[in-house]
């Protein structure tokens, strides 16, 4: 069972396994899920599915924001858990039903399972330092190619694939796949700094991105898998 003890400005949770801390940043009532490893595992995907219902049962009463920091450098993410596709649309769909807008934070390489959970969240925000990569088994990366076709079109996002492209955060950005860059710095600050400004335009923020997922279909992960194989 999670602990979320709100006593402290800044708190380090229990409740998160290796690879995976949470942070309480009390202020802008944003709940920080620092991820060292990269993709999904079985143990990452079962305490994000865990926080994920916690919220939504209104556990978390407080919170505004859950924040992905994806801090695992330059690692490639390898193949997800069993599950990961649940996780992803639970994610995606937890700014319809709550009051929680979920912002992916991106520092270094982003790749396979967590770019497409990245893609899942209201939306992206990098640092200078991050790159997004296109490349890896097609297979895996069906779920991914949704997520970008929605944004960018499906015949752009295809040849993104077939290229193995790598983008910078700068090019992501003005292809409308990052929402902001943010200059690097040390522990949670760019994020605090982040929310700070954010913070101020949050109902109408919460607003828009709702609107913006309840227009936009789930991706479908089992039928786009059955394509895959026909």
């Amino acid at each position: 069972m999670l602990n979320f003890p709100y006593l402290r400005d800044q708190a380090e949770l229990s409740g998160a396994g290796d690879g995976l801390s949470t942070v309480w940043l009390k202020d802008h009532k944003a709940l920080v899920l620092r991820k060292t490893r990269p993709g999904f595992d079985a143990p990452t995907t079962k305490t994000i599915t865990d926080i994920l219902s916690s919220i939504e049962r209104s556990e978390l009463k407080e919170l505004r924001y859950l924040v992905y920091d994806f801090a695992h450098g330059t690692r490639e993410a390898p193949k997800p858990a069993d599950g990961f596709g649940e996780v992803a649309a639970l994610n995606s769909e937890l700014i319809v039903d709550t009051p929680v807008i979920t912002l992916a934070w991106a520092r270094g390489l982003m790749s396979g399972s967590d770019f497409d959970f990245a893609m899942h969240c209201s939306a992206l925000v990098a640092e200078k330092t991050a790159h997004f990569s296109f490349s890896g088994d097609p297979s895996d990366l069906l779920g991914l190619y949704a997520a970008v076709g929605r944004t960018l079109g499906f015949v752009k996002a295809e040849r993104l694939m077939e290229s193995n492209t790598t983008l910078t955060a700068e090019e992501a950005h003005d292809l409308l796949i990052v929402r902001d860059v943010v200059e690097p710095q040390p522990g949670v600050a760019a994020i605090e700094n982040y929310l700070a400004q954010f913070g101020r335009r949050y109902n109408a923020s919460h607003a828009i991105f709702r609107a913006q997922r309840m227009v936009q279909p789930l991706v479908d992960r089992r039928s786009l898998a059955a394509l895959e194989r026909n």
